[in-house]
């Protein structure tokens, strides 16, 4: 019987797709097209749809919900775009890769190698995913499927398969294609004898799809799992935060490593990746993907042993992620638990006089300290200055690039406020009933901010020129920093009540956050940066002709340019800003009213 989806204007199934509420044949009357499997509750019996209906059921839901995120989300379908094109990129290296390990090596010793390293890799990629948050979506959570008559063994063959929609997966499959051909041949020219090519050939195709099985697996069990223990919104805010700078981290850190190496060092690297290759051949990661390589080469014990390790992985991955389910929908059906026990304290800082400056600074203050969104950018400041200094102490070439890097953090934590007015969202209206001034709510928060980044950008002006072994650049880069900062408050002040923009609700997982990936979120970044950047030209020129000559007092007087410009952008933003949100307050708020 043919399964029928209804949605509503959003993708999402209309009544519910799993016997509770949907299309019917009634009695005495004709249904939709075919007898439904998704009937009313007075129609039929809860859950009638069995087996593999389900199955397709869930895939064909995935793929709706797939489908119609691109509506209206220009952010997302450039990010697919050029995800594809990354994604064919990498397969055209794949097939260089396996050419050229398995054609030109005379001995065909570096194949297997290759193979053992690729597989734990991908592996390990699919695990980090759900971390990372690239193409891993969570449309089915099963909390979301909490109020449905099913249980976790009834929804884990659909789930899976429906999970499997995805561009990731598509290239994965590719992938894995690939390195299969090329193991087919590797084996005609280098097994051991015809039987272990044969075997070799056999093993394939159930160790590759079974090492597919387990990329589609890993990142399904690790967001049930997270679902399960999601019950505190701080606990996924922190975790959500901690995801971002895991991944920044690792960014930055495969960028210095690959700045690092040089002739005499690759051979290093090479002895210490095929060590890596043969570790991981012997953990779940790799198992999988090497048994076919390891029969060709007459290996039968270490085939044997990995095939069990990779069998047993995808069993207790199994079962892990069927108790992931299960707690997590009784957690959704139970609620969200909190303690309730949060303290009250004043709104207005102490240091702060009573007024509406004072009580939208320390409202501002609490957004800062609490609410991932604002804590996300606190935290990727001090992350990219370490990689600045990273790379200037690594490469001789790129010792200016530290100083270069406190300037850009600067303007960044300028920009930032781009958009403050629109992460206030509904609670918007609370400004307007209350009557609160524009002046008073632009600089409240200007001042919140400046308590966080003042204090860190003023210490790393100084330290890192004293680092770098360039002291007298330090009062150039202080009052440059200082500058583009002041400079930044200015124009994101301005252009976020001309530009605003909806955002995500408070809470909201930083790595799953795209609301500032829509056009006008990236069109007002993109002005808010020219008006910080274009303004500062003049003491850019200066700052160049001091380093030229090596004049101090010329650098000196850039540095205060750039403190005067800043300041002039500053006040004249402010001053905009404020009439543009005191004549149009209410406009503002129709534009930011609602979460995205």
């Amino acid at each position: 019987m043919a399964a029928v989806v209804r949605t509503d204007e959003h993708g999402a199934p209309a009544g519910g797709p799993f016997g509770a509420a949907g299309s019917a044949r009634t009695p005495g009357g004709s249904g939709t097209s075919g007898t439904s499997d998704i009937t009313t509750a007075g129609g039929s019996l809860h859950g009638s749809v069995r087996g593999m209906a389900l199955v397709r059921l869930l895939m064909r839901l995935k793929w709706i919900l797939w489908r119609r995120s691109f509506r209206k989300n220009v952010g997302k379908i450039v990010g697919t775009v050029f995800g594809g094109l990354y994604g064919l990129g990498g397969m055209a290296t794949l097939v260089a890769l396996v050419v050229a390990t398995v054609v030109m090596d005379a001995d065909g010793s570096v194949f297997p190698t290759a193979v053992r390293a690729l597989g734990t890799a991908l592996v390990l990629v699919w695990l980090l995913l759900p971390l990372f948050a690239f193409g891993v979506d969570d449309s089915l959570d099963p909390r979301k499927l909490a109020l449905y008559p099913r249980t976790a063994r009834e929804l884990q063959p659909g789930m899976l398969a429906a999970g499997a929609i995805s561009l990731p997966t598509l290239f994965t499959v590719l992938g894995v294609a690939i390195t299969s051909v090329g193991v087919i041949i590797w084996a005609a020219m280098h097994a051991a004898g015809p039987i272990w090519m044969v075997l070799a050939i056999i093993a394939l195709v159930p160790a590759h799809l079974a090492g597919i099985v387990l990329c589609l697996l890993l990142p399904r069990a690790v967001l049930a799992h997270q679902a399960s223990r999601s019950s505190s919104r701080r606990g996924r805010e922190v975790g959500g935060v901690i995801g971002i700078v895991v991944m920044l981290g690792a960014l930055y850190g495969i960028s210095l490593l690959g700045q690092s190496l040089d002739g005499a060092n690759i051979s290093l690297w090479s002895k210490v990746l095929a060590t890596g290759a043969q570790i991981g051949a012997w953990t779940p990661f790799g198992a999988l993907l090497s048994v076919p390589v390891d029969l060709a080469q007459g290996a039968v014990l270490p085939a044997l042993v990995r095939a069990v390790i990779g069998a047993a992985t995808i069993v207790l991955m199994w079962l892990w992620w069927r108790r992931s389910i299960d707690l997590a929908m009784r957690e959704a059906l139970v609620g969200d638990a909190s303690s309730g026990s949060a303290k009250v304290s004043a709104l207005v800082p102490r240091f702060v006089r009573s007024s509406a400056f004072g009580a939208v600074m320390g409202r501002s203050l609490r957004y800062w300290r609490r609410d991932s969104r604002y804590l996300a950018s606190v935290v990727i400041m001090p992350v990219m200055l370490v990689f600045f200094v990273a790379m200037g102490l690594i490469n001789e070439n790129n010792r200016v690039t530290p100083f270069i890097g406190v300037l850009l953090v600067a303007a960044i934590s300028g920009i930032t406020l781009a958009n403050e007015i629109g992460f206030d969202g509904p609670a918007g209206w609370v400004n307007i009933t209350a009557g609160v001034p524009a002046r008073a709510n632009l600089r409240g928060r200007i001042a919140a901010m400046a308590v966080f980044t003042v204090p860190f950008l003023v210490l790393a002006a100084i330290v890192i020129p004293i680092l770098m072994g360039r002291p007298d650049l330090v009062p150039m880069i202080l009052l440059g920093a200082l500058g583009l900062m002041m400079g930044g408050w200015g124009a994101s002040s301005l252009i976020g009540t001309i530009m605003p923009y909806p955002t995500a609700a408070p809470g909201t997982n930083p790595m799953k956050d795209r609301s500032s990936s829509n056009a006008s979120a990236m069109l007002a970044m993109g002005l808010a940066t020219a008006a910080v950047f274009v303004p500062q030209l003049p003491a850019v020129g200066v700052a160049i002709w001091g380093l030229v000559v090596d004049g101090p007092m010329i650098l000196i007087g850039a540095g205060v340019l750039s403190l005067v410009i800043g300041v002039v952008v500053l006040l004249v933003g402010l001053r905009l800003a404020e009439r543009r949100l005191e004549a149009h307050y209410v406009d503002v708020f129709q534009r930011v009213h609602h979460h995205v």
